[in-house]
């Protein structure tokens, strides 16, 4: 029955969806036009509205059949987290001008952002009915539905986004996604792997398909994961995979590159600071990781794993004082992190 749901849509006479458009519109419409009223009885003393708002205004009331104008104001409302005035702008635009793709895809975000998926949803179908050649339509429609893990739907709409343009790469990314997180990891890689194919710049999916090798304990995994900081250098989700895989490898003169190439987009990112150091420490270069894992600390001073594992650096270079202060810091900050408490006792033991 899901999988009926776009033909089913493809075959709403577009006159009745325009009608449905219209009287929000007439709704909207009326609305805005009290508002407008209201607006001219306190123009001189009204402060509720925005300069940006009431710029806009002016220029709809130059040029009330504009919908780039609604297009346009809707987006300074959102900008000033004002949703529902973004949608009935929107509704009035796409009134005003039914055939554009921007209009529908932009008022579908607006609903994701109202908490609405499942309004976001029907416009994606809606709007196919006005245009069903679109491939934006199927690709966002689909996303939609597996945002709400409403899979048989997802796959309705990519499947016919397919039919549309076989060489449509997103739709294979999103289609390996949804493939993932129910578990089939072959029809996930399956997918993933046409993306790249059809699009070797999607740094993305070479990092999911990375990821998904890597749990099978694969050894491609690197392979892929590479890829993916070669299609995105500075994407720090991708760097990160690949440094943790190196750590994994025990390859961690590698790894400190890798995670070094994360600080250098992001200098005071803790998690990147404190993986360096643990490779130092793994390579018994202690006073490094030392420094390493203070950095990480000046930036998150509650990170109580970093003040351990500065403790062990601590330890290790016979500096039994300090460390016996930082496993404290550790402990103060989590009591019950067993590394650090089983670390101190050893320590206190007479």
């Amino acid at each position: 029955m899901v999988f009926n749901l776009i033909d089913s849509i493809l075959r709403m006479k577009k006159t009745l969806f325009l009608a449905f458009i219209l009287l929000a519109v007439i709704i909207a419409s009326l609305n805005s036009c009290k508002q407008c009223n209201s607006n001219k009885v306190t123009e001189t003393v009204d402060t509720t509205i925005s300069e940006p708002v009431r710029k806009m205004n002016e220029a709809i009331k130059n040029d009330s059949l504009n919908p780039f104008l609604y297009f346009k104001r809707a987006k300074v409302f959102e900008n000033e987290n004002d949703i529902k005035s973004a949608l009935t702008d929107m509704y009035i635009a796409i009134s005003l001008d039914s055939l554009q793709p921007d209009f529908y895809l932009y008022s579908a975000e607006l609903f994701i952002k109202a908490n609405e998926p499942k309004r976001a949803i029907m416009l994606m179908a809606q709007a196919i009915s006005t245009d069903s050649n679109y491939v934006g339509y199927y690709i966002q429609g689909g996303r939609y539905a597996y945002l709400i893990k409403d899979y048989d739907a997802s796959l309705a709409f990519f499947n016919k986004g397919i039919e549309r343009d076989v060489f449509a790469s997103d739709i294979y990314y999103y289609k390996g996604m949804m493939y993932a997180e129910k578990g089939d990891t072959t029809k996930a890689l399956s997918a993933l792997q046409t993306c790249v194919e059809q699009n070797p710049k999607n740094a993305d999916a070479f990092l999911q398909i990375g990821l998904l090798l890597q749990a099978k304990k694969d050894k491609m995994a690197a392979k892929y994961l590479e890829n993916a900081v070669k299609a995105n250098p500075k994407g720090i989700d991708a760097l990160y995979a690949k440094g943790y895989a190196e750590q994994d490898a025990k390859q961690y003169a590698a790894s400190i590159e890798t995670f070094r190439k994360v600080v250098e987009v992001d200098y005071e990112n803790e998690e990147a600071l404190y993986a360096i150091g643990y490779s130092y420490l793994m390579m018994d270069s202690f006073e490094n990781a030392y420094k390493n894992f203070d950095l990480a600390i000046k930036v998150d001073p509650t990170y109580f794993e970093a003040y351990y594992k500065k403790g062990v650096c601590a330890e290790q270079m016979n500096r039994i004082a300090e460390a016996k202060s930082l496993y404290n810091q550790s402990l103060n900050l989590n009591s019950k992190y067993e590394l650090a408490a089983k670390a101190l006792k050893r320590l206190n033991k007479p």
